[in-house]
């Protein structure tokens, strides 16, 4: 079977909200993330396509003779995965407990704690499921790992940890490199970046290489060739090859650094405090055993793991 050709999944689903409510400030509202979030997978999925989808007015929306044409195929398709979505939700047992996240969060955090969790609540079959993008209360998730959120009256946020972000190599590119004392040393090394692509699924600026760099007062010049990733897994795994210099998030590195496949560079990491990751459940789980034993343990963990709650 030939691989299938999309768009962008994330921004297909954006797209058909607006077209549903003629809005971008509705569909924002529905996703619980930003107008500019909802302009920005619009204008990604019509630089994608090279088409205007949207005909913007002043206070509404309205779609173009292609919008109308994808309009109605993305319907019809998200329609037919919602039914079937539902009808095998309905099969699963009460016992199960269904945790959204990153892939990223999934691979590198939780995955790592799976075996202690399951030994710790074995009366809690829980199902991890994972994606490229942060979770959403349009999904209608039991609980999940959300990088940001926006108060929705349907669900109770919980803060974890904020980011904390500093670079990072292998100890035998370090050795390699005894000239690295500051940021100002790395101007010349092999820097791994994660692409644009990421970034236009985030809530957030892109923290990338010259953010880093201009949080330390430094601009670089425009000519440059760092090596782009679209994941931070793909990136993580460059960096242990000793590819080069990445930048770790703390939460996703930790174990490296603690096995000392990975070091950290400098002692100062940037802490960027309005950057939340939260733990997101239903109302309807508020006084669930399971949800309520899930949320402790997840703060236990951050807190036994040195992160900062907000």
């Amino acid at each position: 079977m030939q691989r299938l050709t999309l768009p962008p999944l994330n921004a297909l689903r954006t797209f058909e909200s607006a077209a549903r409510q003629s809005s971008f400030k509705l569909a924002a509202e529905e996703l619980c993330v930003t107008q500019a979030a909802v302009s920005k997978q619009i204008q990604a999925l019509e630089d994608y396509y090279n088409l205007k989808l949207f005909i913007r007015h002043n206070r509404a929306v309205s779609l173009t003779q292609e919008g109308e044409q994808l309009r109605l195929a993305v319907s019809s398709a998200l329609r037919q995965i919602s039914d079937t979505s539902q009808s095998l939700l309905a099969k699963q047992s009460s016992d199960h407990l269904s945790l959204y996240t990153t892939t990223s969060f999934a691979q590198l955090w939780f995955m790592p704690r799976f075996k202690a969790f399951g030994q710790s609540f074995p009366d809690i079959q829980l199902h991890l499921i994972s994606g490229d993008e942060s979770p959403n209360c349009a999904e209608g998730f039991e609980t999940a790992i959300a990088l940001g959120w926006q108060d929705h009256p349907d669900y109770i946020a919980v803060p974890l940890f904020s980011e904390e972000i500093f670079p990072v190599c292998t100890p035998e590119f370090f050795a390699q490199h005894p000239e690295i004392r500051c940021a100002n040393d790395l101007l010349g090394l092999p820097l791994l970046n994660l692409s644009a692509s990421y970034w236009k699924a985030r809530l957030w600026t892109p923290m990338d290489w010259d953010a880093w760099f201009l949080l330390q007062g430094i601009e670089r010049s425009e000519s440059r060739s760092d090596l782009q990733f679209s994941q931070f897994s793909m990136l993580l795994d460059a960096v242990h090859q000793g590819l080069g210099v990445g930048l770790g998030w703390q939460h996703l590195v930790q174990n490296s650094l603690d096995s000392g496949r990975l070091v950290k560079l400098f002692p100062d990491s940037y802490l960027a405090d309005d950057r939340v990751h939260y733990f997101v459940y239903h109302r309807s789980k508020a006084q669930s055993h399971k949800v309520k034993n899930l949320r402790d343990w997840l703060l236990q963990q951050v807190a036994l793991s040195g992160g900062s709650t907000s």
